[in-house]
């Protein structure tokens, strides 16, 4: 036996006893996948990002798999080989350590395990404190301009629609100098979605609030015409407006130009100032749940300011 009663039957079919049904019977041999795979898995992912990790996973979920007993009447799982991976032949066993007047024994499953899972939050906190570096600056660090430009929204969309900065990088440049950190906004606007991540771990990775916002104009007919995002502070101050807010709610907003969006990515504000208003536009419901619109991270997540 090992360390978690386990009984140690071999890699072939046995005749046993079941200690769940109290059957006779031959022992059914299959293969699992646990916590370590998993982990390993995730591991690889944060280390070699997404396209080498769909070439290693299925490779790593074959190596860490590990080989159980499960008895045929009942398919209980009765017992395994002994090994911590299969294919790798590498056997589980008691580890003993002593801390002080303590002893300590584990298995060394569980030790391997807890490595891993150590060197994986510690792979996670470097990622999100210091390789994405520039890209959390871009978001998190809110700059003051305290230059709030006359323009109305269709003196903005008139200067630097889309299709003018797809078709020429002299517009793009152009607006880029023009706006982008440098200066702030008090526009109307209609809510299509509110995400309030105030009580959620993703504040930590994105914003506070996110607001899909539909202009009036509108340059698109199924598409917001701008993302803006609240920090924790901010979100804070502007929670009793925020909360106000439905679908189709007209509010004034200010807010720092952050992004002047492409076809891929949506334009980005960073939210100073809201007051919801009396008017209100019909905003079909699809538009804002998981669909045309989608989540309003996945556009943030793949923005370029």
């Amino acid at each position: 036996m090992i360390a978690n009663n386990e009984l140690v039957l071999g890699d072939q079919p046995k005749q046993i006893k079941c200690p769940f049904c109290s059957n006779s019977t031959v022992s059914t041999v299959t293969f699992k996948n646990g916590y370590i795979s998993y982990i390993t898995c995730f591991l690889v992912l944060l280390i070699f990002g997404l396209m080498p990790s769909l070439l290693l996973i299925p490779v790593i979920m074959i190596i860490t798999r590990t080989l159980i007993h499960k008895c045929s009447a009942c398919n209980e799982e009765i017992g395994g080989d002994g090994k911590v991976f299969h294919v790798l032949g590498v056997k589980d066993s008691m580890m003993s350590f002593k801390i002080g007047e303590f002893g300590v024994i584990l298995t060394k499953r569980i030790v391997i395990g807890t490595l891993l899972l150590i060197l994986t939050l510690g792979v996670l906190w470097y990622r999100i404190l210091d390789m994405p570096t520039q890209q959390w600056m871009d978001y998190h660090q809110h700059y003051n301009p305290n230059i709030t430009i006359t323009d109305t929204w269709n003196d903005y969309l008139e200067k630097c629609t889309k299709e003018k900065i797809f078709q020429n990088l002299q517009f793009q440049q152009s607006c880029q100098q023009k706006y982008i950190d440098r200066t702030i906004v008090d526009w109307k606007g209609y809510a299509i979605r509110v995400e309030d991540n105030q009580q959620s771990l993703m504040k930590f990775l994105h914003h506070s609030v996110n607001i899909l916002v539909k202009m009036d104009p509108a340059e698109s007919e199924f598409h917001p015409d701008l993302l803006l995002t609240a920090d924790s502070e901010i979100a804070a101050e502007l929670s009793s407006e925020i909360e106000k807010l439905e679908r189709g709610s007209e509010f004034s907003f200010t807010a720092i130009i952050k992004s002047i969006g492409d076809f891929q990515n949506i334009r980005h504000f960073h939210l100073l100032n809201l007051t919801k208003l009396e008017g209100y536009i019909e905003i079909p419901p699809h538009l804002h749940q998981q669909s045309r619109y989608g989540n309003s991270q996945q556009f943030l997540a793949s923005s370029t300011d």
